[in-house]
């Protein structure tokens, strides 16, 4: 039965308030009553007896706010909150919805089919008016990608095409997965790389472990533009080892950079967090990462804890005042105590007594210090 057609059987407006359609109604009651048909042929009391069930029928039709096309849908939805709590990887769950009308008629009902990689709701995106209340399946599923708990929502809109009147409301779904014996190692070391030059790119290596007798499945994320990892993705089978990349590129960095990033990695086993600093010097400062100096070794491996860090080999060869500056000490005091030493003792030779005790430690004394202020001035 349709508003205007159940208007035009009363003797309404279709614009007409409850107040007209009970008046309008009353009168029409009165007019079919079979009292006042009792004189009549039967031909008409069974006519009129016809019109008078047909306008209780309009009547009941109209008295609901439902029907009214001036009265907007109202959606109606148990539960609007849904928890999948321990989902296991490729396990699945499902719950039931219950979609209700409690305001003015509606022509469709749309549902969100596939909001989430995780969650299939086994519906029709367009309904019409005639299935509601409907029941639709929400259908969980515990993937690889999903380490910790994730949340999305469900989209269920009704609307009026004929008037442009519409609703819509939500149902929040939630996946929380299951977490295992099994747990993600990661040494939790800060990973250094100093004085790279600008326009190079740094790499090292990181070990992923896994302990416990679980496949970990996770991720490998970074939050700074110049650092990057071979994997966003990683499988750890049980009792395993990844590796991943780790690299730092100062193409697009200023001179004397120094900036810290983090590499996180999260598992259904655990998350881990890695600080990852660096600093730059400027153009043609400091060697890059895969060449070497003249008399040196090519590289150099620094440990830490169990990640291996390329870093550009030592510099053998230091300036005056450096690390070598001790046995520059010792030489410059043997030679100048011994050259002393001599001349004590020939120009005391001369003497009956030969030289005094007193000016070979005056003299060792004015050596020592001499030497150890030479040997700290840098050349």
């Amino acid at each position: 039965m349709i508003w205007e057609d159940a208007c035009r059987t009363l003797g309404v407006l279709d614009t007409a308030t409850p107040a007209e359609i009970k008046e309008q109604y009353l009168y029409k009651v009165q007019l079919l009553h079979p009292d006042k048909t009792l004189d009549k042929p039967e031909k008409i009391r069974q006519k009129a007896e016809e019109e008078l069930t047909r306008i209780n029928e309009v009547y009941k039709f109209l008295l609901d706010d439902k029907n009214n096309p001036r009265n907007p849908p109202k959606l109606e939805i148990a539960p609007l909150a849904v928890r999948f709590s321990d989902v296991a990887l490729n396990q699945k769950k499902a719950t039931t919805i219950e979609i209700k009308s409690a305001g003015g008629p509606f022509t469709n009902c749309w549902i969100d089919n596939s909001p989430a990689p995780w969650l299939v709701v086994t519906g029709v995106k367009a309904i019409t008016s005639e299935v509601l209340p409907l029941l639709v399946t929400i259908e969980a599923q515990g993937l690889p990608a999903i380490v910790r708990p994730e949340r999305c929502v469900v989209s269920v809109r009704l609307k009026n095409e004929k008037t442009g009147l519409a609703d819509e409301a939500i149902i929040s779904v939630e996946i929380v997965p299951s977490y295992t014996a099994t747990r993600i190692k990661v040494p939790r070391h800060k990973i250094k790389f100093k004085n790279v030059p600008l326009g190079t790119v740094r790499s090292c290596m990181l070990e992923i472990g896994c302990s416990g007798p679980d496949v970990l499945h996770g991720s490998v994320t970074t939050n700074a533009s110049w650092l990057s990892a071979s994997q966003s993705e990683i499988v750890l089978p049980k009792r395993a080892v990844s590796r991943c990349i780790i690299s730092v590129d100062t193409d697009n960095l200023p001179a004397n950079f120094h900036g810290i990033g983090v590499v996180k990695i999260s598992t259904n086993g655990g998350d881990a967090s890695i600080p990852i600093e660096l600093t730059t010097t400027r153009q043609g400062q400091g060697y890059p990462a895969h060449s070497s100096r003249p008399g040196t070794q090519e590289q150099s491996q620094r440990a830490y804890g169990g990640m291996q860090v390329t870093t550009p080999a030592p510099q053998l060869a230091r300036r005056a005042g450096g690390g070598f500056w001790f046995l520059r000490f010792v030489v410059i005091f043997v030679v100048t105590f011994g050259i002393g030493l001599a001349c004590i003792v020939v120009f005391a030779s001369n003497g009956p007594d030969g030289p005094e005790a007193s000016s070979i430690w005056g003299w060792g004394a004015i050596t020592f210090i001499a030497a150890f202020l030479i040997s700290r001035i840098r050349m």
